[in-house]
């Protein structure tokens, strides 16, 4: 039988991880995910349990000690943020009928600008029960989301605390861990994993910094942009936008473009256009940093960033945006161990 020669060979190993990695995040990851969610959280932690154990504490405690610093600090930050964010709020329900009180004529300015809109489309009392049934179905679909993530609550808590062991575990027997995925390990693989971990650690680790950055960009921008024009609120606002960015295709778009839109509709034409300005500045620096500060952090070319998270997009939809870089991220660590001999 003749053999395969190296290019062939090497070309139908990346076919094949491809067709892995696809099938793991289609179809495993979602049962695998809290212990993926362990995994990362014990290798975020294991510079700070490493130090521990240097000025003399055992192995277990250091990794009990560190988790819970950081479970503690990030519980600590996210309840003050939501506090913040409720009492913004609270504040905010309060001088809304104040504001309706005191003008009127706004909405009635508006009622005769949309009244005169339908009439010169055509569209009679069949519209109006068309609309009010449409109105009724987008509140019943926001009330059946809310109520389906309300009861997600228990299992995503469950998830933390499976995760949580997971990552102690991980960390206190990280050497028996080693040493059983050395084993485990193909025999080409077996002297090179250390160096595929560091890589692969390396890459995620620069990956995670780079969206901290990308946050943070978000929310600077987005509240200085505030600051210029003058709105209310500008550093709660920019806060919830550089949290929102953490979701993929929200940030700033799902606070500043409904503003915009209801100080249109209501006779403040400035404030609105000011505020779509300010949101398109966001969405321009936003995606001209992502791929240099995601290529610089991980290794990757930018052009090798835009493809992972067009495909990751394609693929998985909106997660993709990080598990086609995550992808990425392996695959770049793994190509030079590939590159070498194998015997």
């Amino acid at each position: 039988m003749k053999r395969l020669s190296p290019y062939t060979a090497r070309a139908a190993i990346w076919i094949g991880l491809c067709l892995l990695s696809y099938a793991f995040w289609r179809w495993l990851a979602g049962y695998l995910f809290p212990f993926i969610l362990g995994a990362g959280m014990a290798g975020l932690v294991q510079p700070l349990v490493n130090r521990f154990e240097r000025l003399g504490v055992s192995r277990s405690l250091a990794a009990l000690a560190a988790l819970l610093s950081v479970l503690g600090g990030v519980g600590v930050i996210a309840g003050s943020i939501v506090m913040l964010l409720l009492s913004e709020l609270v504040e905010f329900t309060h001088r809304v009928p104040e504001y309706l009180h005191a003008r009127p004529w706004h909405l009635t300015r508006y009622l005769r600008w949309y009244n005169a809109v339908r009439a010169r489309l055509g569209w009679g009392r069949e519209s109006v029960r068309t609309e009010l049934h449409s109105l009724d179905q987008m509140l019943g679909v926001s009330i059946k989301a809310l109520a389906h993530l309300l009861l997600q609550l228990p299992d995503m808590a469950l998830m933390v605390v499976i995760a949580t062991l997971a990552a102690f575990f991980l960390l206190r027997d990280e050497r028996l861990v080693r040493n059983s995925a050395v084993r485990m390990a193909p025999p080409w693989l077996r002297s090179r994993l250390a160096r595929l971990t560091r890589a692969v650690q390396s890459g995620l680790w620069g990956y995670l910094w780079a969206e901290v950055l990308l946050v943070g960009i978000t929310g600077l921008t987005t509240t200085g942009g505030l600051l210029l024009i003058g709105a209310p609120y500008a550093a709660l606002v920019g806060l919830s936008a550089g949290l929102l960015d953490l979701v993929p295709f929200l940030g700033p778009t799902l606070i500043l473009a409904p503003w915009a839109l209801g100080a249109l509709l209501t006779g403040h034409a400035r404030l609105g256009i000011h505020l779509l300005v300010v949101l398109a500045a966001v969405v321009l620096i936003r995606q001209t940093f992502e791929p240099r500060l995601v290529g610089q952090n991980t290794g990757l070319h930018p052009l090798v960033v835009l493809f992972s998270l067009y495909m990751g997009v394609r693929l998985f939809g909106a997660g993709g945006v990080i598990v086609g870089p995550m992808t990425a991220v392996f695959f770049n660590a793994l190509s030079p161990l590939l590159a070498e001999p194998w015997e």
